[in-house]
């Protein structure tokens, strides 16, 4: 075994051997784009010589680097995820045996006082609701049913109609649709094992449904693609592959405009009621508070149904 390997060339046998055996596709297109930014400044080091006092100074330097996208600075979220990549390729060069310990653990500070995620208040969602009803029959569904269900943007656009049990109302999460810049769209199986789940659905979300399937078949026909089968996607493109999350998610900020809503908030917001607020942390009482309502919220969203005619909510 080399103990005086440097970085850059752990990271050549790392890319090689290692990675594709043990990541996600998607994975391992984020870490090689956090690679390009680690190999400039730390490849010339021996694994051996990396501490934590180089790693910091690192980050420090991150913290100044220019955005290749926006041309702004990387976001701490964005140091915190090259922090992330470089663990774990250390972490595989101890587990091989060129070092005896990982130097960038706890090596990483969040600069900062820590941000609160957003949380919608009751009459936030309540607006959002009424204001995606003004959407698209499409965009409506697509946002109620992760509003009703937790589930993932990259999972909504995984659906396919098969994955429907319309006499037990449930809905089966099987897939996870992801699209990285320049990139294939990608689906793969959930994020996680859990991820794999059926979840259960109110008869008038059944309802817009239905009616999204009508409309789906009818402009599939349009197209002369003939009838809708039970393996298209909910939410497919002309062509017949499944919509992106990107899609949706500039939607949901246009809706967010459009409706004079709070523009700190995000698809992937919609999802946190199903988390118990017993189980996350939180920077402050009130946004405990605010989630406990959200949980109350989101409850008579997923198992009432919404009378449109007398604007009431029944069970």
């Amino acid at each position: 075994m080399d103990r005086s390997i440097t970085l850059a060339k752990y990271i050549d046998i790392w890319l090689e051997q290692v990675a594709p055996k043990k990541l996600a596709a998607s994975t391992l297109v984020r870490d090689k784009q956090d690679i390009r930014r680690i190999l400039p400044a730390l490849g010339h080091y021996k694994l051996a010589e990396l501490n934590k006092d180089i790693l910091r100074a690192f980050y420090d330097a991150m913290r100044s680097e220019q955005n290749w996208k926006t041309g702004g600075l990387l976001a701490e979220k964005t140091v915190e995820g090259i922090h992330s990549c470089l663990c774990g390729i250390l972490s595989d060069a101890v587990e091989a045996g060129y070092i005896t310990h990982n130097p960038a653990w706890r090596a990483y500070r969040k600069k900062g006082a820590p941000q609160e995620r957003p949380v919608a208040d009751e009459e936030t969602v309540q607006r959002l609701i009424t204001a995606l009803e003004g959407q698209s029959l499409k965009y409506e569904v697509y946002f109620k049913l992760i509003l009703a269900t937790g589930m993932r943007r990259g999972e909504a656009c995984g659906l396919r109609w098969s994955d429907i049990d319309w006499r037990q109302r449930a809905l089966h999460i099987r897939r996870n649709v992801v699209k990285l810049s320049g990139q294939p769209i990608l689906v793969k199986e959930p994020k996680t094992r859990a991820g794999v789940r059926v979840v259960y659905l109110s008869k008038e979300l059944c309802k817009l449904l239905r009616v999204w399937q009508k409309e789906s078949a009818w402009e599939k026909k349009q197209r002369g693609r003939g009838g809708l089968e039970e393996e298209d996607y909910l939410f497919r493109q002309p062509g017949g592959d499944p919509m992106v999350p990107s899609t949706f998610t500039f939607r949901f900020k246009k809706i967010l405009r459009e409706g004079n809503l709070p523009d700190n908030l995000n698809v992937h917001s919609l999802r946190h009621p199903y988390v118990k607020h017993t189980t996350k942390k939180y920077n402050s009482e009130k946004q405990k508070t605010q989630a406990t309502k959200m949980n109350l919220i989101a409850w008579v969203f997923r198992f009432c149904t919404f009378n449109y005619s007398k604007r009431s909510w029944t069970l």
